[in-house]
């Protein structure tokens, strides 16, 4: 019986130990998932140059005093988009919110009442530019770190004989996406 249990226990260690050496080169494995999520970004920004249609001497207007047709562009509208967002650029004028078509009036400084009409355009031949999507300005971004410029072009679109004096208008510029 001496023999039965030391053999015994001898067959117990023997099956105890090569389980535990066993288990001790078992593998499991499990896996996760890294992930994050990207939300589209846009800024603009307006160029330091404003729109300045210079001097305009009155006798370098119509016989009528009228002043029309006077175009230039001054400043440039710089978009940053995430890479693959559309965008769309709107234009309003703070003299004329509800214009849709970027028109707009500049205003004499002081007690001066008279206007000098003008409208904003995306092209010198005079492509409306204003707060519709009909004539916003539209492009796809190509990311943070390029910008892209739109040039605004502004004509005066008529006024008729008015005092010397300083007029201006400011433009707010915005961009959904």
């Amino acid at each position: 019986m001496t023999f039965n249990k030391q053999l015994l226990t001898a067959a117990f260690l023997t099956v105890g130990g090569l389980t535990a050496m066993s288990s001790a080169n078992a593998a499991d494995s499990d896996t996760f998932t890294v992930t994050t999520t990207i939300d589209a970004s846009c800024s603009v920004v307006t160029d330091a140059a404003n729109i300045d249609f210079g001097t305009i001497t009155a006798n370098t207007a119509a016989a009528d005093g009228t002043i029309t047709n006077k175009v230039t562009s001054g400043t440039g509208i710089a978009v940053t988009c995430s890479s693959g967002s559309p965008y769309a650029i709107k234009l309003a004028t703070l003299s004329n919110p509800d214009s849709t078509i970027g028109e707009g009036v500049l205003k004499g400084t002081n007690t001066n009442a008279q206007t000098i009409a003008y409208k904003l355009g995306s092209t010198s031949t005079g492509t409306a530019w204003g707060s519709l999507e009909t004539n916003d300005v539209t492009g796809t971004g190509t990311g943070l770190s390029t910008p892209i410029s739109h040039l605004v072009y502004a004509s005066i679109t008529g006024s008729t004989d008015v005092k010397e004096d300083t007029y201006t208008d400011t433009i707010t510029a915005s961009i959904t996406y």
